[in-house]
Parts: C-alpha cells; structure tokens; sequence
C-alpha cells in the first residue's frame, strides 16, 4: 500500500508545457539514440537512431495555458524503480515527475485501451522476463516505447512493442527482412529485448542505469560514471531526453498499477478552465 508522504503534495503548473510528441499513444514513441547497442554489438550491424521518430519532433499547434490557478494537485507517493526509490527529496526530480504527469494529463482518457492491451500482453512477457531475471518493472518499457501497439513503426524504421532498429534487432539474431519482421513476434523480440537488458545491467549494475543507457546507449552512461563520482541516474548530466525517460516509465508502472491514488489528478479539467494559445514549442528530447 502507498504511503503518501506528508506535507509534499504539490499543484501540477501548467506553464508551456514542452510537448514529447503529438501522437495519441500516451507519449509512446519518441527518438532515441540506437547507440546504446554499440557496446554489445558488431558496430557493421548498429545503424543510427538519432532520427528514429519524427513523430516527437512535430511543433506543437497550440499551448494549453491555465486561465486559473486551481490546478489540481498530483499526490507524491513514495514511487520506486526495481527498488530504487524515486528521490522525491529532490526540487528537480519533483519538477521532472510533475511535467511528465502533467504532458500524460491530457491522454488519460486512454488509460482503458491502454489496460486492455497490457492485460494481453503482460502474462506473455513476464515470464520472459523473469526467464532472464528482469525486475518486473521492466514490463513498462514497452508502454513507454510503444504504447503496446503491436505494429508500431517509427519513421527512422524502429519497430514493434520495444521499438527495435533493424540492424539492432539482427545483432539480436532476429530475423528482419521484407517476408519476415521478428520485431513484431512478442515473444522473440521480447527474448531479445531481455538479452540486451541482461547484458547491460552485467555492466553497469543498476537497473535505472540500464533504463537509462535502453534510451541513450550505455557508452554515453559509462562516460557519465567516468566523469562523475556517484552512480545516481538522478544526479547525472544527461541528454534531456534521457533524464525524463526513467519517469516516463515510472509513471506508466504508477497509472497502471494504483490509478485510483492519482484519479484527482488526472480526471480532465472543465474546458473553461483553459484557453488556446498559438505557440512553436520544443521537443522533449
């Protein structure tokens, strides 16, 4: 059962919000760097994932700025990453759990589609998972990935329910071709997901750093760990995207598994409450 900590619930500010993408998959695809492959691969099979998605690139149409300031509060419940808590004794990780919920806010009203999908997928992976001796909070990579749509296809070409790259998904040993796309087998390419997930956590030892190098590559979190004297993902400089995609994935483990303790939050405010603005806004990432 959460526990709410006291005294620390806080008033979502709808200032501008910096939109990850404009597709209604609950925020499910944004570009990444497929260089997280590049330690574990032959580099001849990594193709580059700098422009996997454009569809987080778009410029948003319009800003949804608050005409009042009875926002409603999001409730800061202790919150945990294969046991790693979510230091809510931080401003910024505050900040960043509160803008993440907050861009999410508005796709709430898919949170059932989203349930049905998961209620079919989940019993296939979870014993991959633990086939490889994945923590189960793993099971939400997919929802952030992908939303769980099964044919999910980037522009760059990353496909499936863990949006692999082609070249990656063949160093993986998955068949890619124009008869045949493993990517889209659930249980092939979540064995192969696995596999990948297994290997980095034998080198980097946290799994919120392995979260971290899925999204960013782990030569780019391995440089970090050089560069810094402690190993916590929460105080890392990293690429924006980066820093936002381990609560990305919190919050989809959080409305999937206790959505009643942030209903408050997330039930759609009145329409008159807002108002539209024209704006150019900037990609998350």
């Amino acid at each position: 059962m959460a526990v709410v900590r006291p005294a620390i619930t806080v008033a979502a500010k709808f200032t501008a919000p910096l939109i990850p993408n404009q597709n209604p998959s609950l925020m499910g695809i944004e570009s990444r760097s497929d260089a997280h492959h590049s330690q574990l691969m032959p580099s001849s099979l990594i193709q580059s994932d700098a422009t996997r998605s454009d569809m987080g690139r778009a410029n948003a149409k319009a800003a949804l700025l608050p005409t009042s300031l009875n926002a409603p509060d999001l409730p800061l419940l202790d919150v945990n990453f294969c046991g790693e808590c979510l230091p809510l004794d931080q401003t910024d990780v505050v900040d960043r759990w509160k803008h993440v919920f907050t861009l999410f806010r508005s796709h709430a009203t898919d949170l059932g589609g989203l349930r049905q999908r998961a209620e079919a997928f989940f019993p296939v992976i979870d014993p991959i998972l633990e086939k490889y001796d994945i923590p189960d909070d793993f099971r939400y990579v997919p929802l952030a990935e992908s939303a769980l749509r099964p044919k999910a296809v980037s522009r760059a070409g990353a496909a499936g329910y863990w949006q692999l790259m082609p070249g990656t998904a063949r160093a993986l040993g998955l068949r890619v071709s124009g008869r045949t796309d493993e990517r889209f087998n659930v249980h092939k390419a979540t064995d192969a997901a696995c596999r990948y997930l297994r290997k980095l956590y034998d080198q980097l030892g946290s799994w919120s750093l392995v979260a971290a190098a899925y999204n960013a590559g782990p030569g780019l979190m391995k440089n970090q760990l050089k560069r810094q004297e402690h190993r916590d993902y929460y105080r890392m400089n990293l690429p924006r995207e980066t820093r936002y995609y381990l609560y990305r994935v919190l919050l989809y483990k959080e409305v999937m598994s206790r959505p009643n303790d942030y209903s408050s939050f997330l039930t759609p405010a009145p329409q008159t409450a807002y108002r539209f603005q024209p704006a150019m806004m900037p990609h998350l990432g």
